[in-house]
């Protein structure tokens, strides 16, 4: 996801413009606490409707205990975000590594922690961020032309950061991320600000300019929800991700990005990668019935019958195991 809400509401608009699954859409169907490790260790995933390739299967058994082990944040994010297969995540590592190295020779390592922090802000404006975009774009992206979103900018920036020892943690609010540098006090930097974005104020007046400038909100919110009761949510609802729940917006994002890219398969199977990463999120949970009707729907009018009772049948059987009172809605 990214994580803005308004690329995913518009995402659900259009499926509901296909008049797809409609007693589905809307639902949340919370796991209870047994639930979260069942579905943690992928049980049944020889079942999935989709096949993944080797490389997103190998990710989502190395993510079964909530952590990266064998893959890092690099390689996660890569594969979550397109580079399925060993040539392309080779060659996309490669982009990175370069960009690195030119990052360490041009960023001195000997600064005060806010100072490098800045510095490495800075480089990624001047060098790789190119165009911001409200719409979901990948880490592919990023790193092939230089269009970035609030998720992806700030994945990058955390890699590097890694790369410095800087204490940097991407923050999750319920509209946007962005990068926050651990120090006392804590220096929010905004990666979508290209000039101004570290220790970026976040007034009401701020942050709500930032929201309408980046497309996560609309006027017509402001003006039915009020300013004080959106900012106060987005104050409330902030949280540190783990670098899983990284990767799990990463996949979020990338579902978003194919869905808008006519790809109802790759949306699906994107989104299967959020929830299975990351199965305790109930937007996870619902990105998934949402793609996956909108797969069934496309495999229908293609008189695939086979391909869409496979869905049918999974979805039906998440539904169960996530709340056994709710009425199947095919």
């Amino acid at each position: 996801m990214t994580t803005e809400r308004s690329a995913f509401r518009e995402a659900r608009n259009r499926l509901m413009s296909l008049g797809i699954g409609l007693l589905f859409m809307g639902h949340v169907f919370p796991l209870c606490a047994a639930d979260y490790a069942s579905v943690r260790t992928h049980e049944g995933n020889s079942a999935l409707p989709v096949s993944l390739t080797t490389l997103e299967r190998e990710l989502l058994e190395d993510v079964r205990d909530g952590r990266l082990d064998r893959f890092d944040l690099i390689e996660a994010g890569l594969i979550a975000s397109g580079a399925t297969d060993p040539v392309l995540l080779s060659r996309y590592k490669r982009r990175f590594s370069h960009l690195q190295q030119h990052a360490l020779l041009s960023i001195p390592y000997l600064m005060h922690t806010e100072q490098m922090a800045a510095e490495l802000f800075h480089y990624l404006h001047r060098y790789v961020l190119r165009q911001f975009d409200t719409r979901p774009v990948t880490v592919i992206n990023l790193l092939s032309d230089g269009r970035y979103n609030c998720i992806t900018a700030s994945w990058l920036y955390i890699a590097l950061a890694q790369r410095y020892d800087l204490p940097a943690t991407v923050i999750k609010t319920p509209m946007h991320a962005y990068v926050r540098l651990e120090t006392r006090p804590p220096i929010p930097i905004e990666m979508t600000v290209p000039v101004g974005g570290v220790d970026h104020a976040q007034t009401r007046e701020q942050v709500i300019q930032t929201l309408l400038d980046a497309g996560l909100v609309d006027p017509s919110q402001i003006e039915s929800h009020g300013a004080d009761d959106l900012f106060l949510e987005y104050q409330r609802h902030q949280f540190p991700l783990e670098p899983v729940q990284i990767l799990s917006v990463l996949f979020y994002n990338s579902a978003l990005h194919a869905f808008e890219r006519g790809d109802p398969h790759l949306a699906f199977r994107n989104a299967l990668g959020a929830q299975l990463s990351h199965p305790e999120d109930r937007q996870y949970q619902q990105l998934t019935f949402d793609m996956g009707l909108a797969y069934a729907t496309f495999l229908r009018q293609r008189g695939d019958h086979d391909g869409e009772s496979g869905i049918v049948t999974y979805l039906r059987g998440m539904k169960q195991m996530f709340a056994s009172n709710v009425p199947v809605g095919f």
